[in-house]
C-alpha cells in the first residue's frame, strides 16, 4: 500500500518530508492552546489603557469574546482646528479618510482601531490582528508584544511582518483631569 501511495522513492520521500513538517506544527498548536488555558493572566496582560507614541491619543485594549480589540478612548484634539480649514474648524474629528463613504462621518473617539488579536504563549505575542490607520484609511496586519508590563510594541505590516513598522505605547491610568490637565497619568516605567 505504501508503494502505491508513494509511487517510488521520490514520492515516498516527499510524503515523509510533508509528514515531518506537519507533525511539529500540529503539536505546537496543541501546546500553545494548552499554555493559553493554563495562564490566562499572561494572555490578558495587554488589557488596559495605552498612550500612543505621539502622545495624542489613548487606546483602550479589551478582551472581546476570544480576541483582543482596541478603540480610541481619548484624543488630544477631538475637534478640528483652524489649520484644517474653515469648513472643519471646531467640528468633531471624524474618520474622513475611511474608504467607505458611509463611515467617513463617524467620530474618531470610540473608533475601533485594533481587532482580531490572539495571544500566542509560545512566542509571548498577540498575533493575527488588524490595525486601522485613520490617517490614511488603510487596515494592516499587526502583532503586539510587551516590552515591559507598562510598555508595548505594536508592529503593523503588509503581508509579512518584515515589511512594516513599529510603534511603542505606554500604559496609563485614566482620571478626571485637573483644570487644563491631561485625563491620564503615566504608570510606573
Amino acid at each position: 500500500m505504501i508503494a502505491t501511495v508513494c509511487r517510488g522513492f521520490r514520492g515516498c520521500l516527499g510524503l515523509l518530508v510533508l509528514v515531518f513538517i506537519l507533525m511539529p506544527c500540529g503539536g505546537g498548536q496543541a501546546r500553545a492552546a494548552d499554555a493559553a488555558i493554563a495562564d490566562p493572566a499572561a494572555a490578558s496582560a495587554i488589557v488596559g489603557d495605552w498612550l500612543v507614541e505621539s502622545r495624542d491619543a489613548v487606546i483602550r485594549i479589551e478582551r472581546v469574546g476570544d480576541e483582543y480589540q482596541g478603540h480610541i478612548l481619548w484624543q488630544l484634539h477631538d475637534t478640528y482646528g483652524p489649520e484644517d480649514g474653515p469648513a472643519l474648524n471646531g467640528k468633531i474629528v471624524t474618520d474622513r479618510h475611511n474608504p467607505d463613504p458611509a463611515l467617513q462621518s463617524q467620530p474618531l473617539t470610540g473608533l475601533r482601531l485594533l481587532k482580531g488579536l490572539h495571544y500566542d504563549p509560545v512566542s509571548n505575542k498577540w498575533i493575527d490582528g488588524r490595525v486601522y490607520n485613520a490617517e490614511n484609511g488603510r487596515t494592516y496586519h499587526c502583532l503586539v508584544r510587551l516590552l515591559h508590563p507598562n510598555r508595548l510594541e505594536l508592529r503593523g505590516f503588509i503581508g509579512i511582518s518584515l515589511f512594516g513598522g513599529d510603534t511603542v505605547w505606554s500604559r496609563v491610568t485614566m482620571r478626571t483631569p485637573v483644570h487644563g490637565g491631561l485625563p491620564y497619568v503615566m504608570d510606573a516605567p
